[in-house]
């Protein structure tokens, strides 16, 4: 009972504590104080999705239609994106980035290598062999974690 005890205590510490890093250093970054994270992630998918629309940015998030048209409004009105038609199809509207959306998706991968940059130190200390058991154990109770949050009916977050 001790050895579960003492796991659940740090791994929350370890959870709690980089979390606590990652918000410090997101504070260097523009586009963490400028823009929601639904709106930074709905960029990302537009700029990596093939014909990025309402439909296929909700089914990427496990969210609905709805929650979308109210981040892509926002990210037009800023001017982070702006929709289009394709030619003789006037019912799909699709997004695409501006340049101030190519700005704050390029920002956003520059925070993206520097958070594996900083987390490849802490894990420095181990060997090959420990990372790999690390990263098997780890999908083991990321696991169990979503089996959790689909009961309780957050399977968005999964």
């Amino acid at each position: 009972m001790y050895t579960d005890e003492e796991l659940s205590r740090i791994f929350n510490r370890v959870s709690e504590r980089h979390n606590l890093l990652k918000k410090m250093e997101e504070k260097n970054y523009k586009i963490m104080h400028d823009n929601t994270f639904m709106e930074v992630h709905c960029i990302e998918f537009i700029e990596e999705m093939q014909d990025p629309n309402v439909s296929k940015l909700a089914k990427a998030f496990q969210v609905t239609r709805g929650a979308i048209s109210k981040v892509t409004k926002r990210l037009i009105e800023i001017g982070a994106i702006e929709s289009y038609r394709k030619p003789g199809n006037k019912k799909e509207i699709y997004f695409k980035l501006t340049d101030i959306g190519r700005e704050i998706y390029r920002e956003h991968e520059e925070m993206h290598e520097m958070r594996i940059e900083k987390d490849s130190g802490f894990f420095s200390p181990l060997s090959e062999a420990e990372k790999e058991d690390m990263i098997r154990m780890l999908h083991k109770i990321y696991g169990q974690i979503a089996e959790e949050l689909k009961k309780m009916g957050l399977d968005n977050y999964v």
